[in-house]
């Protein structure tokens, strides 16, 4: 079958790349315009307005999300076919969340980008999404469809993985808003000036903080029941999946309670990124337990 999900994900490398350059060239020429308006000049070297460069990205930025949709229906059907137990979502191994959560991230950042007209996170999120997705294309990562186990044969596995990963996407653009902060604050931007990113920024872990906890501890614990017979055993992934849950539990808490608007947020919001990333692609390379898998 010379269709098959490898090639859209290709396809979504490609996409992604093409979304960050233009999310760059719209940051770059936003910067130009600042810069001259003062002179009365607003003309940029790239030839286009920032809001033309934007337009061009969030619709290069649609087209790939279509594009990798399709890889995910096609390595789903593949999956089927390769298993007497149908998966309706790939993420049984390290290729399949690496293109669904790439899939994920920027599909959710649309959402944003179009709620709250912004456009400062899309080089981020692009970025990080063609950087994901480059990373399991490589020769790096196994790309075969296997059989799936007994143990991945479960729709508790599906509800899991793909909670959890649902979780982290909007993590992730908590974390892209967290460091635009820190380096525009860096760069002498006033506070009052962040105050958009910082609410962007709350309102996404305010959303998938239910959803990492649902996947991450709820279901998890029912799968592990179903596949190991007991709900927590102090895995390493288990274990780095809790201190994870509590940095962004100790982060709503300084928001809510402490009212951390500033950028010692922004600061637990990168930290508890970080925590995540290596529970989710660290664990499994760095430590041994009963959730590693290629």
């Amino acid at each position: 079958m010379w269709l098959d999900s490898t090639l859209f994900f290709y396809l979504s490398t490609v996409g992604y790349f093409s979304a960050f350059i233009a999310y760059l060239l719209q940051m770059t020429a936003r910067t130009r315009v600042v810069g001259l308006a003062g002179a009365g000049n607003v003309t940029t070297s790239t030839g286009a307005t920032p809001s033309r460069w934007g337009q061009w990205a969030s619709w290069i930025t649609l087209g790939t999300v279509v594009i990798s949709t399709a890889g995910i229906v096609l390595r789903t059907v593949e999956i089927s076919r390769t298993s007497d137990w149908f998966m309706p979502l790939p993420v049984s191994n390290t290729y399949e969340t690496l293109a669904f959560f790439s899939w994920a991230i920027p599909l959710i950042y649309l959402w944003f980008e179009r709620r709250y007209r912004l456009r400062a996170l899309g080089a981020w999120i692009t970025g990080l999404a063609f950087v994901l997705i480059a990373l399991a294309s490589s020769p790096l990562v196994p790309q075969e469809v296997k059989p799936l186990v007994p143990a991945l044969q479960s729709y508790w596995l599906v509800a899991h993985v793909s909670f959890t990963l649902a979780g982290e996407a909007l993590f992730s653009i908590a974390f892209a808003a967290g460091i635009v902060m820190i380096w525009r604050s860096w760069r002498g931007t006033p506070w009052e000036e962040l105050k958009g990113l910082d609410q962007v920024s709350y309102r996404a872990v305010a959303l998938g903080f239910p959803l990492f906890t649902l996947g991450g501890l709820v279901f998890g614990a029912i799968w592990a029941q179903k596949a190991w017979g007991r709900y927590w055993g102090w895995d390493p992934k288990e274990t780095w999946m809790l201190i994870s849950w509590f940095i962004y539990a100790l982060y709503l808490h300084a928001r809510v309670q402490w009212s951390w608007k500033d950028l010692r947020s922004a600061w637990l919001i990168v930290i508890g990124y970080a925590a995540t990333l290596f529970t989710w692609f660290g664990v499994n390379y760095v430590l041994s337990g009963l959730h590693s898998y290629n």
